[in-house]
């Protein structure tokens, strides 16, 4: 039988290590779905013999008990990686950002969510938080900028966006990176590579070995290499308003030496007037290992242009969901991201890893915006404030902001073992710095019919700052393995932060600020059944119990912005502000995970992470743009997470999921929007969190290499942004169904075509109280509409 090598199933997780190899390893039930074998091809005779549960390859040779996986090479053998993230398959999940070794899933105390590259291509994902708003458990977007490379990410109810004011929660890494940027500590998904993951990893809590930011969770990126993805591979589609989409990536080895490329290049006129997207990545690796060392040197290139027109007063879409408030809102992305990353095993159970990198980030960006001073608008080039004095009705604000981030990082991995009994322990520590210029320039500008703003004046600089932070930590954890049933885990993590800002054009903005921390973990995981010899249905069987803390600093923008008696806008003017409080997460979780077999997999976790010194943006009286950073007290996120999946008649893949989460403020607050003060109290829900996710997905073979599959996200009402005393109408639920469909062709060449939103149902992901301003200011809520029904079809080649 011919089959195509790497023959994809949309909507399921990556294929076990054993089904490819026929090797019998035990792994842990997860939510990682379980798939349909796919065949490993062998690259010379192109060809493989399918049996269920196992593939067998031109008759090779059986792998003996216990041996590790090897990479190949034109039929040779390479050593086993001593990054074992580079094998094709992961079976153990990343204790520490750095990574290169890990921990098997049963002794994780915690309901860690993994995915692999071939679980993102099928489902057709352009980006990965397409995938993740699509397939990950508590994990929700607000499309805040209308774009789809600039979403906000919400897991657990905490957030990570690339708008600065949004309270960041998540950290997030790129090969043991941190991405989070230094300014604002936000996250420019648009720069990480898409096209070269190669697996990734949602950690969940404040696990404080991910440092600072990991409030409630982590998100860990690991990209392609030669070893563990040689071959070719391209592809190309497009379809509904103007979208073309190019990938093609590249990897191979010779003797001790690899090598990978790979590029994205994607353009979106966009659905709404005035929101073109034009992305391109690139990336690419070069390393050298033997049995005992691995190098690996990779370079990130981003060069992309983003246009989104953002929320709009509902009244606005009900008669019109194409419509706009105000254009252009233009943010330029350029990148340059280098990474040395090396592991040297010294003895078999003692492992020295590391990396060093810098990465350069240049974002400009121009807002319109409307003139908050006026009372009544007059014409698209005159409104008049409340004297009656004629002003121009709206402005742009322009900001450049120069990030630059270098580090080096270290760790060691012991697995000696202790009175016979398994133990890791890892002792590292690592030297952060970021270094910003950043400034502010603004224009006055008038509106054309269409809404689109036109500069009548120079630019004029009334900002200019540099922004300092110096991260240092040192860290350790040991897992103990007291029996084969019960494992044991502690952690600890000393932050220290040092944050400064210097004014460019007086010394008002200059301030030094330090902030430093201890932060625990402990936790252990436990098999009943195990543990008292007991068979049953139930498989792999394991209860955990964590709790850990996390920790965030105060940013440069968020210290330079946190007077209420002299707002700034983001971007726009800052001042001089009183200090601000770091944020300290305290995180328990509860779960369990197992399997009846291949047709049902299950996890099931509670968990309640408690905020103190909470900080927020607050918006000044009358002002969608100005405003505050405050620290707000106690919040607090608590919700459970469930999932199923399996693979059922050896044809039908599915998973289900539903995550609840219950956020609310625990302390009585005074806080501003728009309209002016609102008044919270324990219990009062925080805005932009909907309390209710559902997902859906399977996939069934209806014909030979004809796969039909379909995905459903359901999402609960929600409050806007700005109702903290919750006392407007909800941002409606909604629902959205997905459809994919493939075709085999040939061993080389695959269609695919996707359909988007396919009932063209009218919803909206996110929301914001706000006063009309082409209405004279009246009181209204402002929605980020989803995309209507869109259409795309391509072609995939692959070559080994």
């Amino acid at each position: 039988m011919r089959i195509p090598p790497l023959t994809r199933r949309p909507w399921l997780a990556a294929l076990p290590l054993s089904l490819l190899t026929g090797q019998a390893l035990a792994t842990d039930a997860s939510t990682t779905l379980t798939t349909k074998p796919i065949p490993r091809i062998n690259a010379q005779e192109q060809s493989a013999t399918i049996i269920p549960d196992k593939v067998v390859e031109n008759e090779a040779p059986a792998k003996t008990e216990g041996e590790a996986p090897k990479a190949t090479n034109n039929g040779k053998t390479q050593p086993h990686p001593v990054d074992v993230f580079e094998l094709p398959e992961i079976e153990v999940v990343g204790n520490t950002p750095l990574g290169t070794s890990g921990l098997e899933r049963k002794k994780i105390p915690g309901n860690v969510q993994s995915a692999e590259d071939e679980d993102i291509h099928r489902h057709e994902a352009f980006g990965l938080t397409d995938f993740m708003n699509r397939r990950l458990e508590s994990v929700n977007i607000n499309d805040t900028q209308n774009n789809p490379y600039q979403p906000d990410i919400t897991y657990r109810g905490f957030t990570a966006s690339p708008l600065l004011g949004t309270p960041i929660g998540l950290s997030v890494y790129q090969d043991g990176v941190r991405v989070n940027e230094p300014f604002g500590d936000t996250v420019n998904w648009d720069l990480i590579p898409q096209v070269a993951i190669a697996n990734m990893e949602m950690m969940p809590g404040s696990n404080p070995l991910f440092g600072l930011n990991t409030l409630g969770g982590a998100l860990s990126v690991r990209t392609k290499s030669g070893f563990s993805h040689p071959g070719f591979q391209a592809q190309a589609n497009g379809g509904s308003f103007g979208r073309q989409a190019y990938q093609a990536e590249y990897g191979g080895s010779k003797g001790n030496f690899d090598w990978y490329l790979a590029g994205n290049i994607f353009r979106d006129n966009g659905w709404r007037p005035f929101s073109p997207t034009s992305v391109n990545q690139g990336f690419g690796k070069v390393g050298w290992e033997n049995d005992r060392t691995d190098f690996d040197l990779s370079f990130t290139f981003a060069d992309n242009n983003l246009q989104g027109v953002g929320p709009v007063p509902q009244e606005l879409l009900q008669q019109n969901w194409n419509s706009i408030y105000t254009a252009p809102d233009i943010t330029k992305n350029t990148m340059y991201f280098v990474n040395l990353k090396g592991s040297h095993r010294i003895t078999d159970e003692l492992q020295l890893s590391g990396n060093l990198y810098n990465r350069n980030n240049s974002s400009n960006t121009l807002n319109s915006n409307t003139n908050e001073n006026c009372d009544t608008l007059v014409s698209g080039d005159q409104c008049l404030d409340s004297t009656g004095a004629a002003l121009t009705p709206a402005s742009f604000t322009a900001s450049n902001t120069n990030q630059n981030g270098t580090g080096a990082n270290l760790q060691l991995t012991s697995d000696y073992k202790i009175a016979a009994h398994e133990n890791q322990l890892v002792v590292g520590g690592g030297f952060n710095y970021g270094n910003t210029k950043f400034s502010v320039a603004e224009q006055d500008a008038v509106f054309t019919p269409s809404k689109y703003e036109v500069a009548i004046s120079p630019l004029t600089t009334n900002v200019m700052i540099k922004g300092q932070n110096a991260y240092s930590n040192l860290f350790a954890t040991n897992t103990f393995s007291i029996f084969d049933w019960l494992h044991a885990n502690a952690s600890m993590n000393w932050m220290h932060a040092q944050v400064q800002t210097t004014d460019q054009i007086g010394t008002a903005l200059n301030g030094k600020n330090v902030y430093e921390r201890v932060n625990p973990s402990a936790g252990f995981t436990f098999n009943p059944f195990d543990a008292f010899s007991l068979h049953t249905p139930l498989k792999e069987f394991t209860t955990y119990f964590n709790y850990n803390e996390g920790f965030r600093a105060p940013t440069a923008v968020e210290l330079s912005c946190a007077d209420p008696n002299a707002p700034c806008s983001l971007p726009n003017s800052f001042v001089s502000d009183p200090p601000l409080q770091p944020v300290v997460s305290h995180t328990f979780e509860v779960g369990a995970r197992g399997k009846f077999d291949e047709a049902l997999k299950w996890n099931f976790a509670l968990y309640r992470t408690r905020n103190t010194n909470d900080i927020l943006f607050l918006n000044s009286p009358g002002s969608v743009i100005n405003g505050y950073f405050q620290n707000v007290g106690t919040t607090q996120r608590q919700g459970a997470e469930l999932g199923l999946s399996g693979l059922a008649l050896d044809k039908l893949n599915w998973y289900m999921s539903y995550g609840f989460v219950d956020a609310t403020y625990q302390t009585n607050a005074v806080l501003s929007n728009a309209l002016g003060s609102e008044t919270v109290t324990p219990g009062s829900r925080i805005p932009s969190i909907p309390q209710n996710t559902v997902k859906l997905g399977a996939e069934y073979e209806i014909f030979h290499n004809w796969f039909l599959g379909s995905d459903l996200q359901y999402v609960s009402s929600q409050y806007a942004r700005g109702d903290d005393q919750n006392i407007f109408p909800k941002i409606p639920n909604y629902t959205v169904v997905n459809l994919n469909a493939r075709y085999v062709v040939t061993k080389n060449i695959e269609l695919f075509a996707m359909g988007r939103n396919i009932f063209d149902n009218h919803y909206a992901s996110f929301g914001q109280i706000g006063q009309n301003f082409f209405q004279n200011n009246q009181t209204t809520t402002f929605m980020g509409p989803g995309a209507p029904a869109t259409g795309y079809a391509g072609i995939r080649i692959y070559w080994n």
